[in-house]
C-alpha cells in the first residue's frame, strides 16, 4: 500500500522498531545505570536492617530500618553519600523507620520541643540534658548527636528504636534562629 510515494506498511514497522528500541534502552538505564547501584549501595551496608525503595511522582522514596546497634549519625550521613552518588542528580528522600514503642513514642512527645527548640536557637546541651532527663525518667537510652545539619536523636527500650533526624534551622538566617558569626571584618571574633 502506497500514499503519495510511501510505503505505509514500512513506515509503520520502522515507527514500532523505533519505539520499542526506545523503551528497551529506557528500561536497560533504569536496570542497569540506577537499580542495580542503588540496590548494590543498600545491600551492603552493614548498618541496614532493610530498605525498601517506592517511587512518589518524580522524587524517590528511600525507607531504611537501620539495625538496633548501628550508629544512626555516621549510618545516616554514609546513606545520603552512597545515595547521592549512586543517584546522581534524580530526587530522593531517604525515610528513617524504626519500629518504636508506646514509651519511645511517650519519650519522644515530651522531649521534642527541646529538641525544636535547639533546632532553631542553638542550645544543644538544655535540649540533651532535657531528652537524657525525659529517657532516664522512662528507662529509655537516648542517643543524641548534633552536626552542621542535623540533630540526630536515637531512643532504645527493650529492642524497640525510635530514631529521628531534625535538620538545623540555627545555620539560616530567619525565624528565632540565631546563625552563627563566621569570616572576618565585622563578624570577626575574639580579636
Amino acid at each position: 500500500m502506497k500514499w503519495q510515494g510511501l510505503k505505509i506498511p514500512i513506515i509503520i514497522v520502522s515507527l514500532l522498531a523505533g519505539m520499542a528500541l526506545f523503551f528497551a534502552g529506557q528500561w536497560l538505564y533504569q536496570k542497569y545505570i540506577f537499580n542495580d547501584p542503588l540496590n548494590y549501595a543498600l545491600n551492603s551496608n552493614q548498618s541496614i536492617e532493610s530498605f525498601s525503595i517506592s517511587n512518589k511522582g518524580s522524587v524517590l522514596q528511600v525507607n531504611v530500618t537501620l539495625k538496633y546497634d548501628a550508629d544512626m549519625m555516621l549510618s545516616y550521613k554514609e546513606l545520603r553519600k552512597e545515595l547521592t552518588d549512586a543517584m546522581g542528580k534524580k530526587d530522593f528522600q531517604l525515610i528513617l523507620g524504626d519500629n518504636r514503642n508506646d514509651v519511645l513514642r511517650q519519650v519522644w512527645f515530651n522531649s521534642q520541643y527541646a529538641v525544636y527548640e535547639a533546632s532553631f536557637q542553638g542550645n544543644f546541651q538544655d535540649m540533651a540534658a532535657a531528652v537524657n532527663e525525659e529517657a532516664r525518667a522512662s528507662g529509655v537510652d537516648a542517643i543524641i548527636n548534633v552536626d552542621q545539619e542535623n540533630i540526630y536523636l536515637r531512643l532504645k527500650h527493650e529492642g524497640h528504636t525510635l530514631d529521628q533526624v531534625i535538620a538545623l534551622s540555627v545555620n539560616k538566617n530567619y525565624g528565632n534562629g540565631q546563625a552563627p558569626a563566621t569570616g572576618g571584618g565585622n563578624n570577626d571574633q575574639g580579636n
